[in-house]
């Protein structure tokens, strides 16, 4: 049986249609926000359950053992764990379908709302952070996911780590590629094709800045030290590390911000997920530092 691209390139579309595609993308985005409303209320319903199970319950099935098999790293050496990796992938999956969902044939439609759905998960990465990643007192300091969800901020951070570089990157590469093959099957009567004609427009050039910064993003990963056996040697690790995670924090940081600026320019339908990551590293910076000055941490 020979299988056939469902997709084609629809490049006349009436007003009506235009409209239908934009409410579309929109109630997308709504649907990938509103679902991280979903599993956070799950989660707490969950918690408010397994509170209702005695301590003695609890404590026996802490006491089992070791680990389980979804709770070690997938290979020696890896920092997250199956369970981690799993859930992720089933994250990334119902995004896809989100994206699939009454995109019909229009190789456009799933093209822009895989960017749409992906960039409405940003909010959510920022909120995942962990903005007191260099204070010397409370790295490990509540973020505001981690407050809401009562877990605790080292479990939250993975998630951190791997939303990026399962979810958020696959889905805004796939939309880069797909945009780049149409541009590269399309002639332009004085270009040649079209992608020569586009590459000199800003919001392509944007565009093209943003995907340079979710690669820079994936490829750039945080220091890991070894543990200094020595007292002396151990102050100097120590230093030594807090310099480097200090390093690594301001540059994560500076290429979450220049993609985040990239894609505000990139297209104006990119701009209020945009305003919202603004906001939550501003409400999820402070939160932290309110912890790290007053509170205690999970």
């Amino acid at each position: 049986m020979e299988y056939s691209w469902p997709y084609r390139f629809i490049l006349t579309l009436s007003e009506e249609e235009i409209l239908n595609r934009r409410e579309l993308l929109d109630l997308r985005g709504s649907y990938a926000q509103w679902s991280i409303i979903a599993v956070i209320i799950v989660l707490r319903v969950y918690q408010g359950w397994a509170q209702s199970v005695s301590a003695t319950e609890i404590t026996s099935k802490q006491r089992r053992g070791p680990a389980s098999w979804w709770d070690r790293p997938i290979a020696a050496g890896w920092l997250e764990t199956r369970r981690q990796y799993a859930l992720c992938g089933l994250w990334l999956l119902w995004l896809i379908s989100l994206s699939v969902w009454k995109s019909g044939d229009d190789y456009m439609h799933l093209t822009k709302a895989l960017s749409h759905v992906a960039l409405s998960q940003i909010p959510l990465q920022v909120l995942m952070s962990p903005a007191a990643y260099i204070s010397t007192s409370k790295p490990s300091a509540s973020s505001i996911f981690s407050f809401v969800t009562s877990i605790p901020q080292a479990t939250v951070t993975p998630y951190h780590r791997l939303f990026g570089r399962m979810v958020i990157s696959p889905l805004l590469l796939g939309h880069a590629t797909l945009y780049l093959l149409f541009f590269v099957q399309l002639s332009h009567p004085e270009f040649g094709s079209l992608l020569n004609k586009r590459v000199r427009d800003l919001d392509v050039q944007c565009g093209l800045f943003a995907i340079s910064m979710v690669i820079s993003l994936v490829l750039y990963l945080r220091p890991r030290g070894a543990a200094p056996k020595g007292g002396t040697q151990r102050r100097s690790v120590a230093g030594s590390m807090q310099e480097q995670r200090r390093s690594f924090y301001y540059g994560h940081i500076s290429l979450v911000m220049l993609l985040c600026l990239a894609a505000y320019y990139h297209v104006v339908h990119a701009q209020k997920y945009m305003i919202q990551a603004l906001g939550a590293f501003l409400v999820n910076g402070a939160f932290s530092w309110a912890i790290v000055r007053w509170g205690g941490h999970k």
